[in-house]
């Protein structure tokens, strides 16, 4: 799948309603009301329901709550954890990490409960650009996530196997900021040039 193909299916809004064979494209919709748009996954998979039924919502959305309540308790205490204890605040890993937890929290803060509310009621309800910057704020979040364990991955790496007696001249606060300003850099232009 190319890279407008799939951006099209993150913002269905104003594409047009074609069909080919009774199956929709991908990126096709047909707008319910004017300003509301239909779920990603309908475009995908023709809908042989009207949606999830008033129990399997409440089920769905009580179950999802909890996930994102659990998700930012859980890096929340992360972060406070860290920056609490001197002892752990030496350990120049856990700069990524807390880095990594404030990464996770936003994505649980900005980009989930919107996600929950889509997927249950299967209708974006607010507009074409808050769709694309949500869509941008999760590629860019997603995407420093991953650089962040890609960055815990090498320094742990170089810490244990190549160097390990010069780990601690070598990993330099310097280095360390450096090495976090791209985990969020790099992602930004991942993620915000397309939509500019």
């Amino acid at each position: 799948m190319g890279l407008t193909a799939l951006w099209h299916s993150a913002c269905p809004v104003g594409a047009a309603a074609s069909r080919t064979a009774g199956t929709p494209k991908l990126g096709a919709v047909e707008p319910a009301e004017p300003g509301l748009v239909r779920s990603r996954r309908m475009l995908c998979v023709p809908s042989s329901n009207e949606g999830f039924r008033s129990v399997e919502k409440v089920v769905l959305l009580t179950f999802l709550a909890v996930v994102i309540l659990m998700a930012i308790l859980g890096n929340l205490l992360v972060m406070v954890a860290v920056c609490r204890d001197r002892q752990l605040r030496k350990i120049k890993t856990n700069y990524f990490i807390v880095s990594l937890a404030f990464a996770d929290l936003l994505v649980s803060v900005l980009v989930m409960p919107f996600g929950a509310i889509e997927l249950v009621q299967d209708i974006w309800a607010y507009g074409e650009m808050f769709c694309l910057v949500r869509t941008s704020l999760d590629v860019l979040l997603t995407t420093a996530s991953i650089f962040h364990l890609c960055c815990i991955s090498l320094d742990r790496y170089y810490a244990i196997c190549c160097q390990p007696l010069v780990y601690r001249n070598k990993m330099t606060p310097l280095r360390i900021a450096l090495m976090l300003g791209g985990c969020w850099v790099l992602p930004m232009f991942i993620s915000f040039l397309p939509i500019m």
